[in-house]
């Protein structure tokens, strides 16, 4: 089985984020969307949840709210 990773930090990917310059539009799209054309990058929870676009641009989160918090990274889990 094939698992994303997140291209910032490695933790597995909950999200794709892809863009166009043309539009000036950035979105943020569960990892089972279909991928925009060009594909998109993946991130995981966190890095997706801070995400936000260049000055002039829009971000639409087209994610299912149930989807956003899917992995969490370790030090946040609170695990001993």
């Amino acid at each position: 089985m094939f698992i994303s990773l997140c291209r910032s930090c490695g933790t597995p990917a909950a999200a794709v984020m892809s863009f166009t310059y043309d539009g000036a539009e950035v979105w943020l799209d569960d990892l089972s969307a279909p991928p925009e054309v060009g594909g998109g990058i993946e991130l995981c929870s966190r890095h997706a949840d801070t995400r936000t676009a260049p000055l002039g641009w829009t971000l639409t989160d087209r994610r299912r709210a149930s989807d956003r918090h899917l992995f969490i990274p370790l030090e946040s889990a609170n695990v001993a």
